[in-house]
């Protein structure tokens, strides 16, 4: 609801507060003050206008001239009764005076309260409440001339430790007090008025318009600014609005952990859920997304206030793969009651592979992204062509498949120091077995052999019993990776080992400065010109591993190989994991 001037805004709100079911309630009971009884015979909370003279008399005794909507309210009004819940009245203009003169400096600030710089310079109104006051801060001027205001309570003194709302101007401060007052009175029998009937119709076109996909940020401010009044019908819509905005999986998966259902509607839509979940939860969220896209105009509103599938975000498997982007595209497609337009998913942007080089990227993304395993430190693959992910596991597995998890879900299985490996498709004819060591990394048997024990060989020596058995009748591609701290002890490390029909071909390892490397390595996948700080046979213990190298050398492998790992799956999705066969034989 637009305000335009104060006068049609006052009398819209002395309105309703008059013919309120609390206030009809309390004068058939005779409790009405003669103060309320003016307000019934006007029907007019406020009092007659500061007149120029008033308001002129009042700049020149503060040394200012008053923001603009605080200074046109008194000329409509000088001073306003039933402000809210616990503002009882805002007094006149010659009871304003400077915070510093009444009351003394501030005398120090505490995290979510006023700050005492803005105490001490800000201008109090009168206000009659026992819990609120009003202030306006002249050091707080926006383009329009505007003092930002406050409504400050909480801690029932005036000494720089308020707590404090912030608005941008008085007006935006009164209709906000107008919205509270709306809200505590939403829930009485009979609290029906111009300004109900108004905004529950404004939220029903606003609900029509999101279904057809029309400008979703303005059908949102009118549902939340309808919610902000107290209305019924606009929670659900506005929430499940911001909901898709935000995207899914995170939030909901924290919520009900393992125990989350799947999301089941019913009809074309579910089916198609069906298929997505299932590409999903091998990995291929693309394809998920585009299959999901594609039936969002067969997803049927079933309730009254449904704007959107939002069921879809808590969804175990599929809830991960809508990202706020895609959920902005969800809520921009024709759909339900709205859905007329063709919404094929050929319209989607072409995805583009992921490939390898964001797991070098990874610990800057996630801490930016807030993700709870940032920096976990190692990681390993094991990609193999012409075989899909069902068929890695029964190569690979050291027991039954287990249900899809994330990342967190990992670590009790890990924790018992099993070898668990997360599956699913990787690129174009490709599958993947992916494990990451989280913060405590994980025993990638690197170490240099005792000297007394020269049987002992590091893993790029010996034989490897997971490669054998994954590139039976094909080829696979490894890859572990720690960055190392630096140190003797915890030296950087990367290895990449090429196996062909069960036997490896060719590789190298670079670990703490050293490289070695066995076979003929293409010249594309040259470890000394991707690791130019390494020299052949020549170690540098404690040389961490420099992510720039690591770049190049995941960028060089998935050129060569036209490989690809899912980011979104792999950093938040869900997967299939197993228990695998060692990474390498002692």
């Amino acid at each position: 609801m637009k305000i335009y001037n104060w006068r049609p805004f006052l009398e819209r709100w002395s309105a309703d507060w008059v013919d309120s079911p609390g206030e009809k309630a309390r004068k058939e009971r005779k409790e009405w003050t003669d103060a309320d009884e003016e307000v019934l015979r006007g029907r007019w909370l406020g009092f007659p206008p500061a007149d120029g003279d008033r308001i002129a008399a009042l700049e020149e005794r503060l040394d200012v001239t008053l923001p603009p909507t605080y200074r046109s309210f008194l000329a409509t009004t000088d001073g306003w009764r039933h402000a809210g819940p616990s503002i009882r009245l805002i007094g006149t203009a010659e009871d304003a005076g400077w915070c510093q003169e009444a009351h003394g400096t501030g005398d120090g600030t505490e995290g979510g309260v006023l700050d005492a710089e803005v105490w001490d310079r800000a201008l109090e109104l009168s206000v009659d409440s026992e819990t609120s006051g009003i202030l306006l801060d002249p050091g707080d001027v926006n383009a329009d001339g505007e003092w930002a205001a406050y409504v400050i309570g909480g801690h029932g003194g005036r000494s720089g430790g308020e707590r404090a709302v912030r608005y941008e101007s008085f007006m935006e401060l009164m209709q906000a007090l107008f919205r509270q007052f709306h809200r505590a009175n939403s829930g009485t029998p009979g609290f029906v008025n111009e300004t109900t009937r108004e905004l529950d119709a404004d939220v029903e076109e606003a609900r029509s318009a999101c279904l057809a996909g029309e400008d979703i940020d303005e059908q949102l401010r009118v549902v939340e600014d309808a919610e902000a009044h107290g209305r019924p019908g606009a929670p659900e819509p506005a929430a499940e609005m911001r909901a898709f905005l935000r995207g899914g999986g995170a939030g909901a998966s924290a919520s009900y952990g393992d125990d989350l259902p799947s999301y089941e509607p019913p009809g074309a839509f579910g089916k198609a859920l069906t298929v997505a979940r299932e590409q999903a939860r091998w990995g291929d969220t693309d394809a998920a997304w585009a299959t999901v896209a594609g039936a969002l105009a067969e997803w049927e509103p079933y309730g009254g206030e449904r704007v959107a599938p939002v069921g879809l975000l808590a969804d175990p498997i599929l809830g991960p793969v809508i990202t706020p982007e895609r959920g902005r595209y969800v809520l921009e497609t024709p759909r339900g009651e709205g859905g007329t337009a063709d919404t094929s998913a050929a319209d989607l942007p072409v995805p583009q592979p992921d490939g390898l080089t964001w797991l070098a990227e990874r610990e800057e993304v996630e801490a930016a992204d807030s993700t709870s395993e940032a920096g976990s430190g190692s990681y390993r693959f094991l990609l193999v062509q012409g075989v899909p992910p069902e068929e890695l596991v029964a190569r690979i597995g050291q027991g039954p498949l287990l249900p899809p998890t994330d990342r967190a879900g990992l670590r009790s299985y890990t924790a018992e120091g099993a070898s668990v490996s997360r599956v699913g498709t990787a690129g174009e004819g490709w599958s993947f077995a992916f494990e990451e060591g989280f913060a405590d990394g994980f025993d990638d048997g690197f170490e240099a052999a005792p000297k007394n024990d020269a049987e002992i060989l590091p893993p790029d020596e010996r034989p490897s019993a997971l490669e054998e058995a994954a590139s039976r009748g094909t080829r696979s591609v490894t890859v572990w990776r720690r960055q190392g701290a630096g140190s003797a002890d915890s030296p950087g490390l990367f290895h990449f080992s090429y196996a062909e029909d069960g036997r490896r071909t060719y590789g190298f390892t670079v670990r703490g400065g050293e490289i070695r490397q066995w076979g003929e390595v293409p010249d594309a996948l040259d470890p000394q010109e991707l690791f130019p700080g390494s020299v052949e046979g020549s170690a540098e213990s404690g040389t961490a591993l420099d992510p720039d190298d690591e770049y190049e050398a995941l960028a060089a492998l998935a050129e060569e190989f036209g490989v690809s790992l899912p980011c979104l799956a792999l950093t938040h999705g869900r997967l299939h994991a197993v228990a695998t066969t060692a990474w390498h034989t002692p």
